[in-house]
């Protein structure tokens, strides 16, 4: 009767786990925290150093106003395809409805067939090694501000942004991805050196499809990319326009969109 009883709670739990529930805002105590169904979050949750924040395949994180995810320990947000992870808003469906992803100074972190959308930045990373993997990132203020990194970026989609990725001192390699429809694809702030880009698609941008800041002084990597049926310059601010910023070094550059 006893090993019966025992089943018949394991039934439940596993049951449960993909009900509607809320994070709670209190100190994580075990090492490694499980997501999984339907989460809310009303107020920013935060995974501290040394924790493990895990969410499994086909979960819908919903974040009220104002709420966010800040990681500074790792995170492990790794969904497939058909069964994406998506982080969104609890309520409205339009940009800046939640904060953001927030990963600062964090342990070695990974997002797999993610979609964050409507949020005011869908991720913010700080001095941290992310890997991106099939991700979208979709009618927000930004897909991606970072610092340092270093990240890697393949496979993935930025659409319907104001900003699809900004980078400050940035380290990052970005391959077989899409930056379509945004107001600006990429954004180099400053010390564009460390970014390497290379085989995606970047084109229909309503402004640039790369624009360098006015402080940034170094050249970005840009070969081997598709930039859409115009002259890849006429879709760049750099250099050729403003003397004295970076280059986007884009030849040689792709005459057909890159599959991937």
């Amino acid at each position: 009767m006893r090993l019966i009883g025992h089943g018949i709670i394991l039934i439940l739990t596993l049951m449960l786990a993909d009900y509607t529930h809320a994070a709670s805002s209190a100190p994580v105590k075990s090492k490694t925290s499980v997501w999984s169904g339907t989460v809310q979050i009303k107020r920013t949750f935060t995974v501290p150093k040394g924790k493990t924040l895990e969410i499994r395949p086909g979960s819908k994180i919903l974040f009220s106003k104002g709420s966010g995810l800040l990681v500074k320990g790792t995170l492990k947000a790794v969904g497939r395809k058909g069964e994406e992870i998506v982080f969104t808003s609890a309520k409205n469906g339009t940009p800046g409805s939640w904060d953001e992803i927030r990963i600062e100074k964090a342990g070695d972190s990974v997002m797999e067939h993610c979609i964050i959308e409507n949020a005011t930045w869908g991720i913010q990373s700080h001095f941290t090694r992310l890997n991106l993997v099939a991700c979208t990132f979709r009618n927000s203020e930004g897909g991606i501000r970072f610092r340092s990194g270093p990240l890697t970026i393949s496979k993935c989609l930025f659409t319907g942004n104001r900003i699809g990725i900004r980078s400050y001192q940035g380290i990052a390699q970005i391959s077989e991805s899409d930056f379509t429809d945004n107001e600006v694809g990429i954004f180099v702030r400053e010390k564009g050196g460390g970014l390497n880009i290379t085989r995606s698609n970047l084109f229909r941008n309503s402004t640039y499809n790369i624009k360098m800041g006015d402080f940034n002084d170094e050249d970005v990597k840009a070969a081997g990319n598709w930039w859409g049926r115009d002259d890849p310059s006429a879709t760049i601010f750099d250099a050729g326009i403003e003397p004295g910023i970076g280059r986007v070094l884009f030849e040689p550059f792709s005459n057909e969109r890159i599959l991937w």
